[in-house]
């Protein structure tokens, strides 16, 4: 739903067709609504059914379909005034992912289908999951971070081969080939993985595209906030190349290293980034430094649980005090948005 906030704040100042952002604004509120609506039934229940009377039902799942029905309104109403918007690098950036979150809820519904059909055969059922969350972090969740940054950066128009767009294509084609490093080595064939280490060579190189284009820009580098953006989108390449080049048996078992990079982009990059922008935009400053602090501290926390550390330095206290730091960024990120609130306000 945030992200949604940033398209409707773009198509708002170019165009508005049909009410097309009034539709926009409602899914993107629906998506919000439901969307924390599933996280009781997801918390105490899981994937399980919830007795209803005589009946049983898979709520969390229900709700999760519920919003991926917000996200088709969404895109509705966006086709209906892109038509309208003088493209730019956000704009094709925001198309990239809409298009990526579109494909990632096919893999969700496949999954719905797999099950209700009874296929044996687990590869299918693995395959459609994990082509839905690589689809989802790696392409819709990369692709609009991207395109928010961008419409911050207001780029001037880039000559040569090493362009937005290109940065763009390679991630939209090579992020849904990622998939295949989500399944368990038993399912594993040489051609997916194969596929997956093609899918994360391209995404990888598209983001490094990206990051080199900022780098050039002066104004976007001057401030510490922007910078440290740029240097947990950088450690996502790098881990992520890091993880590609290893022999497949060692990283697909180890499960503290995949905890890692997924904290690293969504809790670091993403979460940072989506703050960072906000703060630009309302010009405020109170709680930003929290938040990166925090994060950090997460980061940092979790790299006991991989390769990195050695096994004889562990210690029993040590996963208590991981559990306190996993507390912070929530704290941090509420007063951010108490801060941002309070800004919003005298800015009117």
């Amino acid at each position: 739903p945030v992200p949604f906030y940033f398209i409707i704040r773009k198509t708002s100042m170019t165009a508005n067709v049909n009410g097309a952002n009034i539709l926009m604004t409602r899914m993107a509120m629906g998506s919000l609504f439901v969307g924390l609506a599933t996280y009781p039934f997801f918390l105490i229940y899981g994937y399980g059914p919830v007795t209803l009377g005589s009946l049983h039902l898979p709520a969390s799942v229900i709700l999760s379909g519920v919003v991926m029905l917000f996200w088709y309104g969404f895109m509705a109403g966006y086709l209906k005034v892109r038509n309208y918007i003088e493209p730019d690098s956000s704009i094709t950036y925001f198309d990239f992912a809409l298009v990526m979150l579109f494909i990632s809820s096919l893999g969700a519904w496949g999954v719905a289908v797999v099950q209700f059909a009874g296929t044996e055969n687990p590869l299918y059922g693995k395959a459609l999951t994990h082509l839905f969350l690589a689809t989802f972090t790696e392409g819709w969740v990369v692709l609009i971070l991207l395109g928010m940054l961008y419409e911050r950066l207001s780029l001037k128009s880039q000559s040569g081969w090493i362009t937005p767009k290109l940065g763009g294509i390679l991630i939209f084609f090579g992020a849904p080939l990622t998939f295949p490093f989500g399944i368990s080595e038993s399912l594993l064939t040489r051609p997916l993985l194969y596929t997956a280490i093609t899918g994360s060579i391209m995404t990888a190189t598209g983001l490094g595209i990206n990051l080199f284009i900022f780098t050039r820009e002066s104004r976007w580098v001057r401030t510490w906030f922007w910078k440290t953006v740029l240097v947990l989108l950088g450690l996502k390449v790098a881990v992520q190349l890091f993880a590609t080049l290893l022999p497949a048996e060692y990283w697909i078992s180890d499960h503290g290293l995949r905890v890692f990079y997924l904290h690293l982009l969504l809790l670091g990059a993403f979460t940072v980034g989506v703050f960072v922008v906000l703060y630009d935009i309302f010009d405020a400053r109170n709680g930003l430094l929290l938040l990166t602090v925090s994060v950090a501290l997460v980061l940092m926390s979790l790299i006991l649980y991989t390769p990195l550390w050695p096994t004889q330095w562990m210690a029993s206290w040590l996963f208590y005090g991981v559990a306190v730091l996993a507390l912070l960024p929530a704290i941090a990120a509420l007063y951010c948005w108490v801060a941002l609130w309070k800004q919003s306000k005298i800015n009117r």
